[in-house]
């Protein structure tokens, strides 16, 4: 069902993005190749010639990072929309403006501890500005401009006019609750030639994702990455760490893609809450169609949780007017998210639905 309001969606793109996302294509990830063959066959050559930025990806990869989120994130902290590499990479050289810029945004909104970002990615930064410089200057700027930058002004037209059906703020809104409102009444899109099967949440109530994804994508993209996160991480954490022995818990993160970044209690429960989240208003917007096969099939079916939230919304009394924070802390205090009791929960919803289980 489309909403009546109109809803302002800014389209864009950037060449930065697009040089951030293809470096992912230095990991020489199977899937990953599939994906972009075209565009990893015309820089095979320049890609094999540095095995130590090969080395250097998959590394990130089994750490549970890659470096397209790194460099999404650092060009994302730099205005600058032009095409001198010099001036983007400036952000991943200069440890003293790197250190100033990243510490808000990595540190101080929680994506990552200190010590991790301290000691697992900060020493990285230059050798990832080697990276994108390395591409840059084998041709991935005419590259670009020839071949991926009509068409992601073609796609961009299209999607104006079709995603403004589907005032997604709202939404989001009136299921998060007024505390975690968000504060604009619009979303940025930046579409990417490269960044599939990712999407990337921005700063301020922006994100990354690929071009190629038809419009009901597009939207369940948007309401993901702007319900992260859907109330304070402290909470979050503390209902992780109530959780963790739960053994389907334990389960399910056992079974997620490997190089999975859900590889914290923190960082995983706050997918699961964010997708659950995100199912039910995409079913209720009309773009998310059989929820639970959807759960089956995505992530090898490791999103538990996100099954037990998606039902309980989806049976909620429809007057009833509490957050989504409210909502959580109700379900944990019925024993409903509550450690050995998910595993009967999930079963009794997927034995209802008829709907084959992954647990």
């Amino acid at each position: 069902m489309k909403s009546q309001e109109k809803n302002q969606w800014n389209i864009t793109y950037s060449y930065k993005y697009d040089l951030a996302s293809f470096c992912n294509l230095f990991s020489r990830s199977e899937d990953l190749i599939s994906l972009h063959e075209e565009g990893y066959d015309e820089f095979k050559d320049a890609i094999e010639g540095r095995p130590d930025l090969v080395e250097l990806a998959q590394d990130m990869q089994r750490g549970g990072f890659d470096p397209r989120i790194v460099l999404v994130s650092a060009f994302d902290l730099v205005e600058y929309q032009g095409y001198d590499i010099e001036e983007l990479v400036t952000v991943l050289e200069n440890k003293q403006k790197s250190r100033r810029l990243f510490d808000h945004y990595v540190v101080e909104e929680e994506l990552v501890t200190e010590d991790i970002w301290r000691e697992g990615i900060e020493p990285l930064l230059p050798r990832l500005a080697e990276m994108a410089k390395h591409v840059h200057e084998n041709g991935f700027l005419t590259y670009w401009k020839e071949n991926c930058k009509p068409k992601l002004h073609e796609r961009s037209s299209e999607l104006g006019a079709e995603a403004s059906e589907y005032h997604v703020i709202s939404e989001i809104n009136s299921l998060l609750g007024p505390r975690y409102h968000l504060p604009l009444d619009h979303v940025t899109l930046q579409l990417s030639h490269f960044s599939a099967p990712f999407g990337t949440k921005l700063r301020g109530q922006s994100f990354l994702t690929d071009a190629r994804w038809d419009l009901d994508d597009i939207i369940s993209i948007a309401l993901h990455e702007m319900i992260h996160p859907p109330f304070s991480r402290d909470k979050i954490d503390e209902l992780a760490k109530f959780l963790w022995e739960d053994d389907l818990i334990q389960e399910a993160y056992e079974k997620q893609p490997e190089g999975s970044s859900y590889n914290t209690p923190l960082r995983f429960l706050e997918e699961h809450l964010t997708e659950g989240a995100h199912v039910f208003l995409g079913e209720k917007l009309g773009v998310i169609d059989s929820p639970l096969e959807y759960f089956v099939k995505h992530d090898q079916g490791s999103h538990v949780v996100s099954v037990i939230i998606y039902d309980h919304l989806k049976k909620k009394d429809v007057d009833e007017h509490a957050s989504f924070e409210e909502t959580i802390h109700e379900m944990k205090e019925k024993r409903i998210l509550y450690p050995g009791e998910l595993r009967k929960e999930y079963r009794r919803i997927y034995d209802e639905s008829g709907v084959e289980p992954v647990y």
